[in-house]
């Protein structure tokens, strides 16, 4: 009775472990790759000193993890991922400058479906702009938190966008947002402003 009992609970947890193995979507990302984020059968991935994304057999390159040159240098600093959707902060960086801006991926075509800057414009000519947190909803949506300050200026404004194909909109501006504290749920936007949590619907 032992031994049919042992028998029977190899065979479930073999049958179990065929159905996870089957529900388990295939990476696309390449055995050499660093896999940086997981979503449904989508991926980020480095690869040397690139980034990719990839969904199905189709990948994406979606820029450089470091810059080639000192100045200036360009490279993703953010990525976000919730499939079929990849999110990118891109950075530029200059002389006694940062420029940073945002695009939404299709990782279904490759194809950018939007791009906007990280925050308004700085009119200071020594100005700094950055992400600080970003996160993508199934929907196509990009939200982030984007920073911008500048010589003579040095304390941060935060700025808490959202981009769509249809257009982007700064849902929030001020000094006492929590830079890091940008959260996403279903449709539901949350960031902390002065200690208090605030929303908005996507």
């Amino acid at each position: 009775m032992y031994l049919q009992r042992s028998v029977l609970a190899i065979a479930l947890a073999s049958l179990a472990l065929a159905a996870l193995a089957r529900a388990a979507p295939a990476s696309c990302a390449p055995s050499a790759a660093t896999t940086l984020l997981v979503s449904g059968g989508a991926r980020v991935y480095s690869l040397g000193a690139q980034l990719y994304g990839c969904l199905g057999a189709r990948r994406t390159r979606l820029g450089a993890t470091r810059g080639s040159v000192p100045f200036p240098a360009r490279r993703v600093a953010l990525e976000a991922l919730n499939s079929p959707y990849a999110g990118i902060d891109v950075v530029d960086m200059g002389v006694d400058t940062l420029a940073s801006s945002v695009a939404l991926v299709d990782l279904r075509t490759g194809a950018s479906t939007a791009t906007a800057a990280a925050t308004t414009p700085e009119r200071r000519p020594e100005s700094f702009m950055s992400v600080t947190s970003m996160a993508v909803d199934r929907k196509g949506t990009l939200a982030w938190i984007g920073e911008r300050s500048a010589v003579g200026a040095f304390t941060p404004v935060y700025e808490v966008h959202a981009l769509s194909s249809s257009g982007n909109r700064l849902l929030a501006s001020a000094t006492n947002i929590a830079p890091k504290s940008l959260r996403l749920r279903g449709d539901t936007l949350s960031w902390r402003a002065g200690g208090r949590t605030r929303s908005a619907t996507l």
